[in-house]
This record gives C-alpha cells, sequence and structure tokens, in this order.
C-alpha cells in the first residue's frame, strides 16, 4: 500500500490507478491489523484470591508438592466454586512475545468431593503443567486464536463499509464486491489454516494431559488420580443440583449458609435414590493384582477425539496403571489442608450468592428444607427406579390403554428383576444411539474397528445392527409397558372396593400426569425443531429469504404449541392434594400470562430472543405439575394397598384436580423431523466435511491469488475496468 500510494502514483500516466490498487490494499491491511487489538482475556476465577496469610497450612501443602514435583510454585492461587482446578494465565498481545506468570485456581465443589490423596493428585497433576515448558505452545496458540476469531468471525464498522460501498453508483460499487470477496477468501483460509493449527494443538494437549498424569501418579500412585476422575462425575452432578436448589430458598426468601455441605447432601441422597452403595465413593482398589483393576469401561464408540483437549477417561487410566505404581491412600478430608473450613466454606458461599438479598437459612434448616424435597414417592427405592427419568404415559394416546382386564396379584408389583429390566432398557437406548452415530459419522469406532456385541463388523451392516438393537429395545419397553399396566389395574382394582370416588379421582390423577407429560413432550420437541432450523439457517452466516421463511414458519409453529398450553390453563383445576406440591395452588399463577406476541418478519430477531424464557417457563411448570400429580397418584395408590392389606375400608375420595378434555399428544416415534446435516452450499460456506472445506480453500486460494496478481499487475486494473465499462 505503501509503495503503491506513495512511489507509483508519481507516474502520471497510471497514478490514478495504482493510487486505487494502493487505497484497496490499505483497506486490507486495516483488516489484518484491527484484529490485533482484542480485549484482553483471562482463564480463571480472578475475584477470589487467598494468600499464605489468608491460608498458610495450603500453601505449606502447595510449597511440599512443588518440591515433590520439581515444578514452580503458581504465581497466585484462586478460588472457584467449580468441580475442576486448572492453570491460567493472563493473556493480551504481549504475551505472544513474554511469558505470562502462571496461576493455581482451584474449585472447592472439587475438593469437597475428594479424600486427601485425590486432591494431592489433581494438584501433582497441575502442578504437572506448572513444568511443562510446553505450555508456552498453547499461549501462542490460544494468542493466534483470538487474533483469527476477531478477524474470521467478527463483524465491525469495517463490513458495514464494504457493505455500504456495494450498495451505492454501480461504477463504485463493484469496488466493495470485489473487495468483500477478497475478504470472504481471506477468512476462508485463515479459518482452515486455524483449523489445522488447533487440531495439532489440541493432540499436544491430550499428551500434556498424559504426561501431567504421570507426574501424580509419581508422587500419589495409580490409584489416586484414578479414583479422583471417577468422583468428578458425582461431585459435579451434585454440584449443578446445587444451583437448582439455590434458587428454590431464593424464591422461599431464604440464602444458603453453606453450598457445600448441600453439595455433600445431595450426593447421599443419590446415593440412596440411585440404590447405588458406591455412587460418590472412591472405588474400592482390590488386593490381588491391582494393576490390572479398572474403574473405567469404553464404549464401542466415541466422539471423535481430535477435537478434545483431554483424552478419554479409560484412556487416562490406562495410561497411569501402563507402569502401576501403588501409593498409600490417605482417607482424610481434602478440606483438611485448609484453615478453619467451615468458615472459609459459608465466606465463599456468601462471596458466590451476592447477589441474592435474603436472610441466611442455618445449615441444619436448609438440609431439613434439602431432605423433603427428596421425600418423594417416586424416589423411593422400593420401586425399583420405575419413575426414575422415565414416563409411563408417554407410549399410550389415552389413559385406557394403561389398564387390562387381567387382574394381576401383589406380588407382580415392582419385584427385584424391574431393576435389571430398566437397566437393560437404558443400555439398549445407549446402544442404539452409539451405533446410529457411527452411521452418521458423528462418532467414530474404538481402534478404528466396529464392535457389535462381541464380533467385528463392517460399516454396511450398522443398519442392520441398528435394527436388531431397535427390536430389543422395543422387546423391552413393551415388557416395562406392561408392568406399568399391572401396576395401574391393580391398584384400579383396589379402588373399586371402596367408594366410587377413588377410582374417578386415580383415573383425574393419571389423566393429568398424561395430559403434562405430552403437553411437555409436545413443547419440547417444538422447540428443538425450531432451535434445528435456526441452527441451520445461521450456520453460514447469512439468512436467505427462503430460510427467513422456513424459519418463521417453525417460528409460528411452536408459538402456537407454547399459545395453546396457555389458554388451556383455564381448563386445569388443582386439587388441595396436588397444589401441595405446587409453588402456588392456582395452576395459572404458576406461570406468567403469555405476552409474547405471534412471530413475524419485522420483530423476529427481538421474538427470537425472548422465546427461551417463555419456554423454559412453561416447561418447567409443566414438569412441576407432573411431579406433584404423580406423587398424590403414588400415595394414592400405597393407601389403597395398606388398607387392603390392614382390611379395612377407606373413606370419601379428596375432591379430585381436573386436566384439559382435549389436547395434543406426542408419542414417542411420532417427533418433528430435524435437519441433521447441512445442505452442499451451507458446507461449502461453514468447511464442514472434506469435500466442501477442500473445495472452499481452494476457491478462496484462487481469488487471493488473483488479487495479488491483479495488485502487481501494471495494466491489469485499467484493462479490468474498460472490460466492465
Amino acid at each position: 500500500s505503501y509503495y503503491l500510494i506513495f512511489v507509483a502514483s508519481s507516474n502520471p500516466d497510471t497514478g490514478v490507478f495504482e493510487l486505487f490498487k494502493g487505497g484497496c490494499c490499505a483497506l486490507i491491511a486495516l483488516f489484518f491489523i484491527k484484529g490485533l487489538f482484542f480485549k484482553k482475556q483471562s482463564g480463571g476465577s480472578k475475584d477470589f484470591q487467598i494468600t499464605r496469610e489468608d491460608q498458610p497450612r495450603l500453601f505449606e501443602f502447595l510449597d511440599r508438592l512443588a518440591e515433590e514435583t520439581k515444578a514452580p510454585r503458581p504465581h497466585k492461587v484462586f478460588l472457584s466454586g467449580g468441580v475442576n482446578a486448572c492453570v491460567f494465565y493472563d493473556l493480551s498481545i504481549l504475551n505472544f512475545f513474554f511469558s505470562g506468570k502462571k496461576n493455581l485456581e482451584i474449585g472447592l465443589g472439587l475438593v469437597n468431593g475428594l479424600n486427601l490423596s485425590e486432591f494431592k493428585a489433581v494438584l501433582a497433576h497441575e502442578f504437572g503443567h506448572f513444568a511443562q515448558s510446553t505450555m508456552n505452545v498453547g499461549r501462542w496458540v490460544y494468542i493466534a486464536q483470538q487474533v483469527a476469531t476477531q478477524l474470521i468471525y467478527h463483524r465491525d464498522w469495517f463490513d458495514s463499509l464494504l457493505s455500504g460501498v456495494s450498495r451505492v453508483d454501480l461504477r463504485i460499487a463493484w469496488i466493495g464486491w470485489v473487495l468483500r470477496i477478497i475478504v470472504w477468501a481471506i477468512r476462508a483460509i485463515l479459518d482452515t489454516l486455524l483449523s489445522f493449527v488447533m487440531l495439532a494443538h489440541r493432540a499436544l494437549s491430550r499428551e500434556m494431559e498424559f504426561q501431567a498424569d504421570l507426574v501424580a501418579v509419581k508422587n500419589t500412585g495409580s490409584d489416586a488420580l484414578v479414583n479422583a476422575l471417577h468422583q468428578l462425575s458425582s461431585a459435579d452432578s451434585a454440584w449443578s443440583e446445587v444451583g437448582d436448589f439455590v434458587n428454590s430458598e431464593a424464591k422461599r426468601g431464604f440464602a444458603v449458609e453453606d453450598l457445600f455441605m448441600v453439595q455433600r447432601r445431595i450426593i447421599e441422597q443419590n446415593r440412596r435414590i440411585l440404590d447405588d452403595p458406591e455412587y460418590g465413593i472412591a472405588p474400592t482398589v482390590p488386593n490381588e493384582n491391582p494393576a490390572s483393576h479398572r474403574v473405567f469401561t469404553a464404549d464401542f464408540a466415541q466422539p471423535p477425539q481430535m477435537w478434545s483437549t483431554h483424552p478419554a477417561n479409560h484412556l487416562r487410566e490406562e495410561n497411569t496403571k501402563k507402569t502401576y505404581i501403588k501409593g498409600a491412600l490417605n482417607q482424610q478430608p481434602a478440606w483438611c489442608v485448609f484453615l478453619n473450613s467451615d468458615e472459609l466454606r459459608k465466606e465463599f458461599t456468601k462471596h458466590l450468592l451476592e447477589g441474592i438479598d435474603k436472610p441466611v437459612c442455618a445449615s441444619k434448616e436448609t438440609i431439613t428444607e434439602l431432605d423433603k424435597g427428596y421425600d418423594k414417592h417416586y424416589l423411593n427405592p422400593e420401586y425399583r427406579g420405575a419413575y426414575l427419568g422415565r414416563s409411563f404415559v408417554s407410549e399410550i394416546s389415552t389413559i385406557d390403554q394403561l389398564y387390562t382386564e387381567n387382574a394381576p396379584t401383589v406380588s407382580e408389583l415392582y419385584p427385584e428383576n424391574l431393576k435389571e429390566d430398566l437397566e437393560k432398557s437404558r443400555n439398549l437406548k445407549k446402544e442404539s444411539a452409539l451405533l446410529k452415530a457411527l452411521k452418521d459419522r458423528h462418532f467414530e469406532p474404538m481402534d478404528g474397528v466396529i464392535r457389535f456385541r462381541g464380533d467385528t463388523i463392517k460399516r454396511s451392516y450398522l443398519s442392520e445392527a441398528i435394527k436388531i438393537v431397535e427390536a430389543d429395545l422395543q422387546n423391552i419397553k413393551k415388557k416395562l409397558f406392561i408392568h406399568d399396566q399391572k401396576c395401574r389395574t391393580y391398584h384400579r382394582e383396589l379402588a373399586q372396593k371402596h367408594s366410587s370416588g377413588w377410582l374417578v379421582y386415580l383415573q383425574k390423577l393419571t389423566t393429568l400426569i398424561h395430559y403434562a407429560d405430552h403437553s411437555f413432550r409436545n413443547l419440547l420437541d417444538s422447540n428443538e425443531r425450531f432451535q434445528n432450523t435456526l441452527h441451520v439457517v445461521l450456520a453460514d452466516g447469512n439468512v436467505s429469504s427462503g430460510e427467513r421463511r422456513r424459519l418463521l414458519a417453525d417460528a409460528n409453529e411452536i408459538h402456537q404449541t407454547l399459545s395453546g398450553i396457555h389458554h388451556q390453563g383455564n381448563q386445569i383445576l388443582l386439587n388441595k392434594e396436588t397444589a401441595e406440591h405446587m409453588e402456588k395452588p392456582i395452576w395459572k399463577d404458576n406461570y406468567e400470562e403469555l405476552k409474547l406476541p405471534a412471530p413475524n418478519e419485522n420483530q423476529l430477531g427481538e421474538w427470537i430472543d425472548a422465546l427461551s424464557g417463555w419456554v423454559n417457563e412453561m416447561l418447567s411448570c409443566l414438569s412441576e405439575l407432573k411431579g406433584a400429580a404423580l406423587e398424590c397418584l403414588l400415595d394414592t395408590e400405597k393407601a389403597l394397598l395398606e388398607a387392603d392389606q390392614e382390611g379395612r375400608t377407606l373413606g370419601a375420595s379428596p375432591a379430585p384436580p381436573s386436566a384439559p378434555a382435549d389436547y395434543l399428544t406426542m408419542l414417542s416415534g411420532n417427533e418433528r423431523t430435524i435437519q441433521t446435516k447441512l445442505n452442499f452450499w451451507d458446507s461449502f460456506q461453514t468447511a464442514s466435511g472434506i469435500a466442501p472445506a477442500s473445495l472452499r480453500f481452494i476457491i478462496s486460494s484462487g481469488i487471493v491469488g488473483g488479487a495479488i496478481w491483479l495488485t502487481y499487475s501494471k495494466s491489469s486494473i485499467l484493462e479490468l475496468y474498460h472490460l466492465i465499462f
């Protein structure tokens, strides 16, 4: 640009066109330079730093660990609420040339789920990262990614300028068209190159994880880190439930005093509900041949590892036990390295909940309130998990299908083998999903070999394998549904022995469950269809008129679904028993009146932004309604059974609830179709797939190469101008 403007423009014969080319080059140069000025970002939680004066015991522990691992000490230590520990540093463009100081973040949600040996193993792993010089590569790649992201994805005044030029007189507009094509080509090339850089870096990151794991193994043995990885699942699941409980307490008018006590209690409750004595507890290492003991197992298919920064857990376990080192496991809670841990938990809880201006509820009362939420009939282990994440009405269009003519016996209700059948159903669903993911090439087979029930199969056999699994799944579903029929039929027979009101009461409760379940599924399915369409039409960054019409049609469909559920609210009357399980005793008071208008062309963007709030509110209410009706149904069935066993007759039944007489159903298998693959043009624009990505790179390289040739050609611009005009 400098050369063309200030040197070549001195030639009066071609000066105008050289000046024009120099101006275009200046715009392209500006496009590149502006990407260097990205917002400074940090990789960890920087709002709760602890010092050696605050926690001398922890820092002594960290000092010893640094000496044992021969790693530098962290520059600063921060606490977070997550179930994680990580190394992070500040980044700016200067850090491309100068190393940033590494900080350590410790998630107290992680500390709360580990013993001392497991905690030491996790921190030894992080100290292994502190010692890795290859982390500099990560720093460079991260900075490059920030710059490239600004160039590739960010749209600002530069794009508006080119767009504005493209809309003026044709004799000038073509300049904007050409520059926009060149900018698109540059972005496409950078996107492709960045993807290769990211692939290489993530492969390096996985190797760094393996090496950091070996540092932990050397200092704590092979079992401590594996046990810690095992504990992460239950701790993370419980931590997500903590958030829900905090919100419910805020609605009740209180703030929680100790989030981590709540997390531990949730793990205990989940252990009881799942009837799994080892849930949330470190696996027992056998005395004989501990090196061959495995905690994690590999599925026959997995997501492509090429984009993962961390290896799969079963691969990490294989790595840690390749050379087995036995270590003594210290069962003390990890909190023992923190000074005044009780006060620290409360202080940090106050920090996390600073936006909740409510009086703090004492921990003992909090736990009592938490336990009430788990004191539900459907969570009772005596039901063998028949109502955990499973609906007994999703396969039927009317509740009459729940009853059979053959009266079952009480021994057929919730037998021991029901738990095995439910587990088999879950495993078959997982197997079917993995096979379908393999068929669609979303997952890849382990070791490059497709295995199906012990045999190696070819990809062409996947469709047949899916049919086999689906047939087995339908059989087990049928068996489970027959059991559901036995339960409902048996209790219907008991209800008929008492006043007729009990039979009506059971049927009304079942109808309310059926309505809430199918309305929930219908709204959820409609929303998934809309979100899928939104994702597809926005994939290439441009929305055509045809895509906009398609999006508007799906937007209208979900609005009609949501509006229909709102209009049916007047037909739902909660009785006293179901109302006790709801936040508010009148159904319509549990959600806000629908003020979301029907979508149209002019406000579609704002409408989309507002949609999720309305959908999530109604989904939450329907889920709560179904849970309340189910709780009353099981409570009533239990009361009928106890009365029959004791030989007594129940009095008058409670007043039943009411549900809409007519409503839409959403049977399993009738879900709305969604688009699973982009069309070729969108695939080309987004470089999805080898062929579209290769074609985009070839075309964009040709455009940039042609632009360079035109820039350096003395007469090309002049000839091009005369050719056009």
